[in-house]
């Protein structure tokens, strides 16, 4: 690391991790019970299916503490080291019940996870075969909102790059829908498609405290049901929050009132995905509960994808949004702030493998009653892939990335505003 001069269906926590908990161990059992040689193939229900991911890195990285270290640095981990790990092991369930309903749950373990072994993903789906025209469809759960285009692959993985793109690792840190989504799609002949969707949603009262304390980061950890995110150190979090945590938990309810998102997508096989996307927790920014505050987190996201000539994808992501807590003050809350992020990447074959290179911005601001809590930012990342899979299952990656970044709050650790992280990494991926 260098540094340069200056409608209300709200669930409890422990209910909605009962719930999913029990689902999960449902699902095993029907696995348990079911052979995988029976499936909808010959007509015979439920159809069980499992596939999985096994995530092996070397890294070296010249940055600043990170969130494993309590830090502000960009990355997950800091420091000038060399690290060997599991970086992560999943395995995604699918049981088909009938033509149309699948239960679907992904577990999977992560280096330093909190719990070693827990759920990121667990719903029942209503997805009904047809052909041209109207078709309704939908999922009930724990699921990711529909944002990413590049995290497309087994359990939430991008094929592109290691690194999520900065929207997509927050996506991936902080926002999970536990609820119940619909979306209404029109189909023509051609396969083109145009549609809208929609969700009820709680537990996700702490989105946003993550990008206001921390601010944006370039990382492919996901949080679990039961997870929790340590907040930085050396800060004045616990002289202006002494109520506060020393950890977020990621997915709670505070207040007991439900958010949702809404959004339109537009599709055309082969050329080009168009979404977007409002979303709004709804939470109340005076609620406490268990040292856990609630942040009203409110976003428009934006999200295209391209087949452009020479077999050369592009995808581009857009956010802004802001975040708020704590009690009024005239008009002003005790944190507020807004955040933006954007990026391009070009991926295309080269050789035997695939080239993908993603340039990213990044920024928030503020305008609260505590000037002392500093949570403004601006910054920059570029971030070089290549990856050879090999024996279909096998894949090979060497990804470079640099973030450039200021953020005055590093002051109070006695850092440089502006800091250049940089992570280097080969990961081998085996898909199962």
């Amino acid at each position: 690391m260098r540094s340069r001069p200056s409608a209300s269906f709200p669930l409890k926590p422990e209910s909605a991790i009962s719930v999913c908990r029990r689902f999960s161990v449902a699902l095993l059992i029907v696995y348990g019970l079911q052979s995988p040689a029976r499936g909808a193939a010959d007509g015979q229900f439920p159809e069980v299916t499992w596939h999985g991911l096994l995530d092996l890195r070397y890294q070296h990285s010249d940055a600043a503490p990170g969130e494993l270290e309590h830090g502000l640095g960009k990355l997950r981990a800091g420091g000038e080291r060399d690290r060997w790990r599991v970086n992560e092991a999943a395995a995604t369930l699918q049981v088909r019940l009938d033509w149309d309903w699948m239960l679907n749950a992904t577990v999977k373990y992560a280096d330093r996870q909190s719990t070693p072994l827990d759920l990121t993903e667990a719903y029942l789906a209503y997805r009904p075969v047809g052909a041209a025209g109207w078709r309704l469809a939908g999922r009930l759960g724990m699921f990711f909102p529909p944002i990413s285009l590049e995290n497309t692959g087994t359990a939430w993985s991008s094929p592109y790059t290691l690194s999520s793109s900065t929207i997509n690792a927050w996506v991936g840190e902080e926002l999970r829908a536990f609820g119940g989504e619909l979306r209404l799609d029109y189909q023509t002949e051609a396969g083109d498609k145009l549609g809208v969707f929609g969700a009820g949603l709680a537990n996700n009262d702490t989105a946003g405290l993550m990008l206001a304390w921390r601010g944006w980061s370039l990382h492919d950890f996901e949080s679990t049901l039961t997870g929790r995110l340590r907040l930085p150190d050396g800060i004045s979090i616990p002289a202006l929050f002494p109520k506060q945590a020393n950890a977020s938990q990621t997915f709670v309810e505070v207040d007991g009132r439900s958010g949702f998102y809404a959004g339109i997508a537009a599709e055309r096989p082969q050329r080009y995905s168009l979404r977007a996307l409002y979303y709004d927790n709804n939470a109340d920014p005076a609620a406490l509960s268990a040292g856990q505050y609630g942040w009203h987190t409110r976003f428009w996201s934006l999200g295209a994808k391209a087949e452009l000539p020479w077999e050369t994808t592009l995808i581009s992501q857009a956010m802004t949004g802001r975040t708020s807590m704590g009690e009024l003050l005239g008009d002003l809350r005790a944190i507020d702030a807004g955040f933006w992020s954007a990026s391009w990447l070009l991926s295309r074959p080269l050789g035997d493998g695939r080239f993908s290179l993603r340039y990213e911005r990044f920024g928030s601001d503020e305008r609260d009653y505590l000037p002392q809590d500093r949570n403004g930012e601006h910054g920059q990342a570029w971030t070089v892939n290549y990856n050879l899979t090999f024996a279909q299952r096998h894949q090979l990656n060497v990804e470079f990335s640099r973030i450039f970044s200021a953020r005055p709050a590093r002051q109070e650790r006695g850092e440089a505003v502006y800091q250049e992280d940089t992570l280097w990494q080969v990961g081998y991926r085996l898909f199962f």
